[in-house]
């Protein structure tokens, strides 16, 4: 028995892998069959050996995907941290430009001493344009924070999804800028694929409210997503390692800073629920992946 409950163990840890799957289906198998076939020494004997080998395979799969995970986590870090700084240099862009408002009001007076009513109406309709190219969707007072929800509210409305977001920490220290932009970049991936994969002709929307509740970052996104999609109780879409991925990375962060994790969907809604307590030390703390 202890043979095919150890053989079990490792065919739940193998996911979504099939060819795994079928190995350690083979365990199970033949941990039977040792039972059913065999008696007194021998019977003690192939259990013992079948026993090793479950466990070994077991140890063997954990190796797997603790080595599949750190090779695309490399990656994903990789991707965030170079996604992080060109993110910010364009926050930094936007602050500049309205750093330059008093000089664009002296030329526009220029303009009007001179009475040059259509110079000055041209310079407005250009100021207006590239306003229009560096004003952000959200202004939560935490520029990184302001810049990874930017960029995923572009990708929603250039997609035409219905978004509801509210955010605003102000400048209380969250955590560390890498982290930060991990756990709310992978949520905002996996809601908004969640969304895209919903059939032509249901109804959609992403609602994202981020804020400072009870000394603790409070992050909560809302989407909805296709009513057949399969959820296992890892909540990662049994169509997507990559989503799996996101979320066993979600987990281990917020579990870094003693945060909490409640996920709960319904008929056609997935709602994540995310609350991490601050301290002074989270700004300068360590990534530590």
């Amino acid at each position: 028995m202890g043979v095919i409950l150890a053989a079990v163990v490792g065919l739940w840890q193998t996911q979504n892998h099939w060819g795994l799957r079928l190995i350690a289906l083979g365990f199970v198998l033949c941990g039977g069959a040792a039972l059913v076939l065999t008696t007194g020494w021998v019977q003690v004997v192939v259990a013992a050996a079948l026993l090793l080998a479950a466990t070994g395979f077991s140890v063997l799969v954990r190796q797997f995907f603790a080595q599949q995970d750190a090779v695309f986590a490399k990656g994903l870090d990789q991707m965030m941290a170079q996604y992080s700084g060109e993110v910010q240099g364009l926050y930094e862009g936007m602050r500049g430009w309205r750093h330059d408002y008093h000089d664009h009001l002296q030329a526009l007076k220029a303009y009007l001493d001179s009475q040059d009513t259509a110079a000055a109406r041209a310079y407005l309709d250009d100021l207006e344009d590239k306003l229009d190219t560096v004003d952000t969707l959200v202004h939560s007072g935490n520029p990184m924070l302001d810049a990874i929800l930017n960029a995923k509210l572009t990708l929603a409305e250039r997609d035409n999804i219905p978004t509801n977001v509210k955010a605003f920490v102000g400048a209380t220290p969250l955590i560390a800028d890498l982290d930060l932009v991990v756990i709310v970049g992978n949520l905002m991936d996996n809601a908004l694929e969640a969304i895209e994969a919903q059939p032509a002709g249901e109804k959609r929307r992403l609602r994202v409210y981020i804020a400072i509740l009870k000394q603790q970052l409070y992050i909560s996104i809302t989407n909805t997503r296709p009513a057949d999609q399969q959820i296992d109780i890892h909540y990662a879409s049994t169509k997507n390692d990559k989503r799996g991925l996101g979320i066993r990375r979600i987990n281990k962060l917020v579990a870094k800073y003693g945060g909490m994790i409640n996920r709960q969907y319904e008929e056609a809604v997935f709602v994540t629920e995310i609350a991490i307590p601050l301290s002074h030390d989270h700004s300068r703390a360590n990534s530590d992946h």
